[in-house]
């Protein structure tokens, strides 16, 4: 299953970022993601995820 979302996210040094992102694992407070947005892997705190948006959903 592919998951692929928009996220409006605040990053580390507090800025609001607009991402759009394929999920690959959630666990316990992090989301692993290919960030299509930098174009690498990235691990996003959940917390920090402000917005989802579902873009696709392929199952």
């Amino acid at each position: 299953m592919d998951n692929y979302i928009g996220q409006i996210y605040i990053d580390r040094k507090r800025q609001v970022t607009i991402r759009k992102v394929k999920v690959l694992s959630v666990k316990d407070k992090r989301m692993k993601a290919y960030c299509y947005t930098a174009n690498s892997f990235r691990i996003f705190s959940i917390p920090n995820i402000v917005d989802v948006e579902l873009i696709s959903h392929a199952g």
